[in-house]
């Protein structure tokens, strides 16, 4: 798998942007939490990945939150059960106490909590699940 920076200046932001856009379906707030999403990584506050390898290409937005806990922010594309080991792989590695995801999908919810996730709040429709990366 090959981890690629998004970085905030490129020529093609405004276009990689757009592949998030579904990642914030069914979302209440959609258009909120998308421009949020934007503006973090715009401001710098957020990065923007890409994914790539053997039957996965996913983006994903994150960042680093007071409590040194890794916040996925916007995660979309194909082969996500297969990405999300390295992405939990990589956010251990860099030291964070764990790694956190908000989801209003309850396949997703499923998804996460097979690989060790706890749900810690439940707040219709919104679901949200940590992993302790035991760092401290």
């Amino acid at each position: 798998m090959k981890f690629t920076l998004i970085r905030h200046d490129r020529a093609d932001i405004q276009a990689q942007f757009s592949f998030l856009r579904p990642a914030f379906n069914g979302v209440p707030a959609a258009k909120y939490e998308y421009q949020f999403c934007r503006d973090a990584v715009i401001s710098k506050q957020a990065s923007f990945y890409q994914l790539k390898g053997r039957g996965v290409a996913v983006r994903f937005v994150g960042l680093v939150t007071d409590s040194n806990d890794y916040l996925i922010l916007a995660l979309t594309g194909r082969g996500l059960k297969q990405a999300v080991p390295h992405i939990i792989r990589a956010v251990q590695s860099q030291g964070y106490s764990s790694l956190r995801y908000h989801t209003v999908r309850p396949g997703m919810t499923r998804m996460l909590r097979a690989l060790g996730f706890q749900r810690i709040r439940q707040e219709q429709p919104e679901t949200v699940m940590s992993l302790d990366l035991g760092v401290k």
